[in-house]
């Protein structure tokens, strides 16, 4: 049988293929098409000629959810609120972004002033009826926002999460009522504290349900009409696991960032392969650069996530995003400095070396110019590139502006995007109290290995780890992802003050809802485990950190150590800790696994090896002569074995990336299958 993993990019749609009987993994391209992106995963997938009865698993990272929420082509949506708390979505947090500027505008919330509806009711923050739900009131509401055309509806009241009841029996009012297509429960989407989060949260996944379940039955019945089974679909979610697809459309959020996700979760595998349990991954795009931190073999992960401009709350991979892709548009602003991006060309009409249209110069093109990439090697294995047109964009609107020389200015825009990207490592590792130097970095995306090096060398990492098909390590991620379902509830009390048998009660309603969730996705319980955390702060804190608890049981001992591992990590993370004031429980999760079945793996480069030439002049920043074009070597991915060196100055292409090795670098193809980078100075010196 074959298993099928599949992330959607802006520029390209990536297919890998995994053989689950022999291991072999086979990487396949097709072009993304941003009016209709399931033919273009029809495409990568009829590209990779899998007989679609063959197919035990197609796993599926996408972004199309997130998609709508930007572009603000959702559903209609309506909110049914606590009398009162009509503005919570638009009073927000009060805080600004950027505390400077006074011409900041903040997004307009997703549902306007008009669709927001009070209903007579109220919980106290105990639990308690305050006021009894009035249903005529629900009623009034419903039908005003019908005869607005909402068919997507947000409950979310006040200290619902300490009783639900308001919140359903409201939703039966309108199913009553009829006309609602969807209908979400804060209560269910997400029941902790925090009413702006929550509601938001909410609103959220009323909003982008109806897109992504159209898409999902969509997908599934062109798969269908393939010859692949029902029920063989699966979403990757924010945190590296997977839903089946009919429960992804009932539960939008947690998918909201999966194509990042899947790269993450390769990351995690191959450096595990390798011996690295620290590491620091950048994902390089056609938009965007994606980093993220992997701890002792545990990905950073958070419950909060700001997408365009909208707070959301779900337990999500810690995925810091910057405007910093191969597509970055380079400008100079009104004081003459050269900038570059967050302004991107994408991939319609993309760099002006694509042909497509575009005449703006990009970082893809700098990169082209310099000798990175070559125009006789086609880009992702089809996409042909136009050196002349990169050149002649970079010299009208970059070179003869400030006065240089056409590969000035491409080195310029190089060092620009790098720094941007050196940032963005900083901000998730140094910041984050982790000396970058005793991890490794792992890119990937078409552009990450090419400038993964660069990076590297500013922040003192000697290890580099290049995935065996870098531009797809996301759609192998989502290959080697296990069901994951996570249950979370708020505690808000002190950690000396709980009883033990509390938190375990907890821990157990917890397990059970998750055992239950994942049961009616068809694993049974002997298949599946789960992980208990625990979002913990000091008290007066307004956000916390999320703390592993360790053993079989809840006991008063457990959880000692978990006030004692929050402050060790407090101290690591922020450089201090308290000792006199007191930790509070915020938030417990519990987290359950599916099965995952692992197979060896091996890689099929058959359809990798791009040819060229055998050398070419490339820059090289700080290397070479005045103009830094060094005469280097050029090797052919799928030329090479288990245990070849390649001594920089070298260009490792094939299809799906290139990867550079600078001078005084050496890269060595590890046994499994990735390119270890290492610097040979250090070597040296130790």
């Amino acid at each position: 049988m074959k298993r099928i993993g599949i992330d959607v990019g802006g520029t390209f749609t990536d297919v890998v293929v995994l053989d689950e009987a022999t291991g072999t993994t086979r990487c396949f391209k097709a072009a993304t098409d941003y009016g209709r992106p399931a033919d273009g995963i029809m495409h990568a997938f009829d590209n990779a000629g899998v007989d679609g009865a063959d197919v035990s698993h197609v796993k599926l990272g996408t972004t199309l959810g997130l998609n709508a929420l930007l572009t603000r082509t959702g559903a209609r949506t309506g909110l049914l609120t606590t009398a009162g708390f009509r503005d919570v979505l638009q009073i927000r947090r009060t805080h600004r972004e950027r505390l400077y500027d006074l011409d900041e505008r903040i997004p307009e919330p997703l549902v306007p002033r008009r669709l927001r509806k009070e209903v007579i009711e109220r919980i106290g923050s105990g639990g308690e009826v305050v006021v009894d739900l009035d249903p005529e009131s629900v009623r009034a509401a419903w039908r005003e926002l019908r005869s607005e055309g909402v068919t997507s509806v947000a409950i979310a009241f006040l200290f619902s999460f300490k009783n639900p009841d308001h919140e359903r029996r409201a939703r039966d009012v309108i199913v009553a009522e009829g006309g609602a297509e969807t209908i979400f429960l804060s209560s269910d989407v997400l029941p902790v504290l925090r009413e702006y989060e929550r509601t938001s949260t909410t609103v959220t996944a009323a909003y982008v349900a109806p897109v992504l379940g159209d898409f999902v039955a969509e997908i599934s019945g062109r798969l269908g009409r393939r010859g692949v089974r029902d029920g063989r679909l699966s979403v990757i979610t924010n945190s590296g696991g997977s839903l089946a697809a009919e429960v992804s459309a009932r539960a939008p959020i947690p998918t909201l960032l999966s194509g990042p996700a899947g790269g993450v979760s390769g990351a995690r595998w191959l450096a595990g392969q390798v011996g690295m349990a620290d590491v620091l991954t950048l994902d390089m795009g056609g938009t965007s650069c994606d980093v993220s931190g992997i701890q002792a073999g545990v990905p950073d992960e958070r419950l909060d996530m700001r997408l365009g401009g909208l707070d959301v709350a779900y337990p999500t991979f810690d995925i810091h995003t910057i405007g910093a892709g191969g597509g970055s548009i380079a400008w100079i602003d009104g004081g003459g400095a050269l900038r570059v991006g967050p302004a991107s060309a994408g991939s319609t009409p993309g760099p002006a070396c694509y042909g497509r249209g575009g005449a703006l110069p990009t970082v893809t093109d700098a990169n082209l110019v310099l000798g990175r990439y070559d125009e006789s090697i086609p880009l992702g294995g089809s996409l042909h590139l136009d050196r002349a047109a990169a050149e002649r964009a970079i010299e009208e609107h970059i070179a003869r502006p400030l006065g240089l020389s056409v590969g000035r200015a491409a080195a310029g825009i190089l060092r620009l995007v790098n720094a941007n990207m050196v940032n963005a490592v900083r901000a998730i590792s140094i910041e984050r109290g982790r000396d970058p130097r005793r991890c490794a970095l792992v890119p990937f995306g078409g552009g990450g290995p090419v400038h993964a090096l660069d990076i590297a060398q500013e922040l003192d990492v000697t290890t580099v780890i290049v995935p065996p098909f870098p531009g797809c390590l996301s759609a192998f991620g989502a290959a080697l992802s296990q069901p994951r379902r996570d249950a979370l509830r708020s505690v808000n009390r002190g950690l000396d003050d709980v009883e033990p048998a509390e938190i375990a009660r907890l821990v157990t309603r917890l397990s059970d809802e998750v055992r239950s969730l994942l049961r009616d996705e068809g694993y049974d319980e002997d298949s599946t485990g789960t992980e208990v955390w625990v979002n913990l702060h000091y008290r007066g804190q307004a956000h916390e950190l999320s703390i592993r608890h360790h053993g079989p049981a809840v006991t008063a001992d457990s959880l000692a150590r978990l006030g004692r591992d929050f402050t060790a990590a407090h101290a690591r993370q922020y450089g201090h800790s308290f000792e006199d004031v007191p930790v509070e429980i915020v938030t417990v999760r519990v987290t359950g696994y599916g099965p995952r079945e692992d197979v060896p793996v091996t890689w099929d480069w058959s359809a990798a090896g791009p040819g060229g030439p055998l050398r070419r002049p490339v820059y090289f920043d700080g290397a070479g002569g005045e103009d830094g074009f060094v005469d280097t070597d050029v090797r052919d991915r799928s030329a090479l074995r288990t245990g070849d060196v390649v001594h920089g100055p070298a260009v490792v292409h094939q299809a799906d990336a290139t990867t550079l090795v600078p001078p005084g670098w050496r890269a060595t193809c590890h046994p499994s299958g990735s390119l270890l980078v290492t610097d040979e100075r250090n070597a040296t010196a130790s």
